[in-house]
């Protein structure tokens, strides 16, 4: 997804002990925050692109495993330069079902970037948030505010508006694959939300590097069966592409961890929404895609929607 699942919700909660300001300096700029975290939408933006520029060669499965293999180069590196401590106990067991529905949540979405353009996957992984308030009223028995209801119908209208052009021309040839398309980018955003409502049902509170880790090696290891048995021979060409998108999705979460630390959460969570615009461009750039005027209205749609939320 255009935001790395997972790790947000630790890295919000725990930004401020971790990466608070130096002692002795003088104020900052609120600039800096603010970019921080449009590099963040965009780091992750561009990791997406680097998947999309694969999958004309490998299935999803494989395409997530490489996305492991290399975001665990880097978690491995990260890992040792602090050395915290690792989970104990029933930590363990928290972490393997949030790891499962983080593989379901990549994969869906590696599945999507496959059959539609890059806007349009990003945009529909956006309903993230509101499936979020929804789980966290069922789960958490959390109080739903007075803004939820609308923004689920906002939500909602915007996945219709991207589904009425292809229910109107079912006979495209291209038709049932992009309904496949919205089908797992909308999975994908429901089941980021479970790992976000799992993560605050999560007690214990692991240091940022250990979760970057855990959530890396354990889908790394669950996935090393399935993609064996519908690999594709690596083309050496598509290393760089691999290592670059374990290294984007490690500045993107780096950058909205720091973006965290100065700003509040409320505050920050709009940022992400630039990498719309991130991948409209890439999008145009690499692949040849024009946002259609339905994307931007989807996108006008769940983005207020999203932006609702905030005001609870």
């Amino acid at each position: 997804m255009s935001t790395e699942p997972g790790v947000l919700a630790d890295a919000s909660k725990r930004s401020a002990v971790s990466l608070g300001p130096a002692p002795g300096r003088g104020p900052m700029s609120p600039l800096w925050p603010v970019l921080s975290g449009v590099l963040a939408a965009a780091s992750f933006g561009s990791m997406d692109a680097c998947i999309k520029f694969m999958a004309p060669r490998y299935d999803a499965v494989q395409l997530a495993f490489f996305r492991f293999a290399a975001g665990s180069v880097f978690a491995v590196a990260l890992w040792l330069w602090q050395r915290p401590a690792l989970p104990r106990g029933a930590g363990w067991r928290m972490h393997g079902l949030r790891s499962i529905l983080l593989l379901v949540c990549l994969v869906s979405y590696f599945h999507a970037l496959t059959l539609l353009p890059l806007a349009q996957a990003v945009v529909i992984a956006y309903m993230a948030p509101i499936f979020t308030s929804l789980l966290a009223m069922l789960v958490l028995r959390e109080r739903p505010g007075p803004a939820i209801g609308l923004s689920l119908g906002l939500g909602l209208a915007g996945i219709a508006v991207s589904l009425w052009p292809e229910l109107a021309a079912r006979d495209r040839a291209d038709s049932a694959a992009r309904l496949e398309g919205i089908a797992a980018a909308a999975l994908s955003a429901l089941t980021f939300a479970g790992v976000l409502v799992l993560a605050r049902l999560q007690a214990q509170r692991d240091a940022l590097f250990t979760i970057v880790l855990v959530q890396n090696l354990l889908p790394l290891a669950l996935l090393t069966v399935p993609a064996a048995l519908t690999w594709q021979p690596l083309d050496l060409a598509d290393l760089l592409p691999i290592f670059a998108a374990g290294a984007l999705a490690t500045v993107g979460l780096l950058c909205l961890t720091w973006t965290f630390t100065y700003m509040e959460a409320s505050r920050a969570a709009p940022l992400e929404y630039t990498g719309f615009l991130w991948a409209a461009l890439l999008g145009w750039w690499l692949f040849g895609e024009v946002p259609s005027s339905t994307t931007a209205v989807t996108a006008l749609l769940i983005v207020g929607g999203c932006l609702l939320l905030l005001r609870r």
